[in-house]
């Protein structure tokens, strides 16, 4: 064999030795990036297959009452939801036509018990006659069903888009989060089509997606942001005050006269903030309102590639007086999601501590081994312990004697703050809020409540509902 040949027997295997060599790259970058995403298409029929074999895992409230079940037999389950309206955001749907939502779709592969190789679901099937490897992992919320169904019926009977939430301050457990208008998560294939067409967001989780104008409960934020930096809280109230060219009145035309905070909070006193927010500028603000995380993204359990708990924003840096003065009373580019504002009460009920929500307790195996279980965790020290009890005692005298009367209970001592963001230019279609906690001496829940595009002031609609749930909860949790 002469030299001629040998090089091109060698060409020949560098060829073949570098084809080898492209596959073996192309295969790994295939397994490690693009693996996962043909696995989950909905044109991958054998993966579809893969999962209709499986028993979907349950879903529970805090008290251990099934919300969410499968039955029937192996390739034909069926999905049945015991609370099918009052937990159309929060269970969600799984379908096979529609695909899935709410925890059905955060917690997919738990459910699916995916969250585990195979191998490892079959070795345990292997050494454990009781396990099997083809039936998923049950979900455990933090939930009160109680609560939610109570929630769902205020909000139904008042007939408007709202929401409603409800937090233990101390924790960040989320006991009820309800979006109003909803669908029947029994029948949503059939009435999918029909839900879609009619546009009434009734898919729409509100209570977390929402980004609203905040209206008085802003002044929470602003208040916090007095006292921490330490600015005079004397002044002398004429009805109006002048903000870079724009004049800013209370409402009904009202003038206080001397007042300090503690007053401007109790009645809401519009032209007392308009003067601080000068006084204090937008950085200061600005740097109040980010620890309270304004501005920032918050993990939480029912985010998903299509859902977040959108990012409640303030949008300080270009702010001029005009601006920051609108800002300080909830009226200019600020927006808040109702659970982030149940966070804010809880700041202001918790010392000052703002606690991650979270509406899964654990996740367990069928062998009733805890898979995941979540410990409460402290997300920041929003201000401190001493400016949240300040606080506090204002939105006392909110509900005592101001604004937040009609939320006023006997039986225990409310602490909050109505709202009222103008949506018209005649300012008569208001987003109506109240933010609050109880019992004011030690903690045990914190509400969000708003109403939108409605006539009524916070005062008017959102405070009666909120003392309601406040009262119902209350009762529900000291049985």
């Amino acid at each position: 064999m002469n030299i001629k040949e040998n090089r091109k027997i060698l060409i020949l295997l560098v060829f073949l030795i570098a084809l080898f060599i492209s596959l073996i790259i192309y295969l790994s970058y295939f397994t490690i990036f693009k693996a996962p995403n043909i696995v989950e298409h909905p044109a991958n029929k054998r993966e579809a297959l893969k999962i209709a074999q499986i028993k979907r895992g349950n879903i529970y409230d805090n008290k251990g009452e099934i919300l969410a079940y499968s039955d029937g037999e192996k390739y034909k389950y069926q999905r049945h939801y015991n609370y099918p309206y009052s937990y159309a955001h929060v269970v969600g749907y799984s379908n096979k036509v529609r695909g899935n939502s709410g925890i059905e779709s955060s917690y997919n592969r738990y459910l699916l018990g995916k969250n585990e190789p195979d191998i490892v679901r079959s070795f345990k099937a292997f050494f454990k006659s009781d396990y099997d490897k083809d039936t998923g992992d049950s979900i455990y919320l933090t939930t009160n069903t109680a609560i939610q169904e109570r929630s769902r019926q205020l909000l139904e009977e008042v007939g408007e888009k709202a929401a409603i939430v409800v937090m233990n301050p101390k924790t960040g457990e989320v006991l009820s989060l309800v979006s109003y208008p909803d669908f029947n998560l029994e029948t949503i294939e059939r009435d999918y089509a029909a839900i879609v067409e009619k546009n009434e967001g009734s898919f729409y989780n509100s209570a977390m997606q929402g980004g609203f104008t905040p209206g008085s409960i802003q002044k929470i934020v602003s208040a916090a942001s007095i006292i921490e930096n330490g600015i005079d809280q004397s002044y002398e109230d004429t009805g109006e005050e002048d903000a870079g060219g724009y004049p800013i009145k209370n409402a009904g035309g009202k003038t206080y006269g001397k007042i300090d905070l503690n007053d401007a909070i109790t009645f809401s006193v519009n032209t007392y903030f308009a003067n601080k927010a000068v006084v204090l500028g937008q950085e200061k603000m600005g740097e109040t309102a980010e620890k309270f995380l304004f501005n920032k993204d918050i993990d939480f359990d029912l985010n998903t590639t299509n859902v977040k708990f959108s990012k409640s924003k303030f949008n300080y840096q270009s702010w001029d007086k005009q601006a920051l003065a609108a800002a300080s009373i909830g009226q200019a580019d600020v927006t808040v999601t109702p659970l982030h504002m149940a966070m804010i009460a809880s700041t202001i009920a918790n010392d000052g501590k703002m606690m991650k929500p979270y509406i899964v307790s654990k996740v367990v195996g069928q062998d009733g081994e805890e898979v995941m279980t979540r410990q409460p965790e402290m997300l920041v020290q929003s201000v401190s312990k001493e400016t949240a009890n300040q606080i506090k005692d204002m939105m006392i005298n909110s509900v005592n004697r101001g604004t937040s009367k009609a939320a006023r209970l006997r039986s225990f001592q409310i602490a909050g703050k109505t709202g009222t963001a103008e949506r018209s230019k005649e300012k008569t279609i208001n987003n109506a809020w109240f933010v609050g906690f109880a019992p004011a001496d030690d903690p045990q829940i914190a509400v969000a409540v708003i109403v939108e595009n409605v006539e009524y002031l916070g005062g008017e609609i959102a405070a009666p509902i909120a003392k309601d749930i406040i009262r119902f909860s209350l009762n529900e949790l000291n049985k």
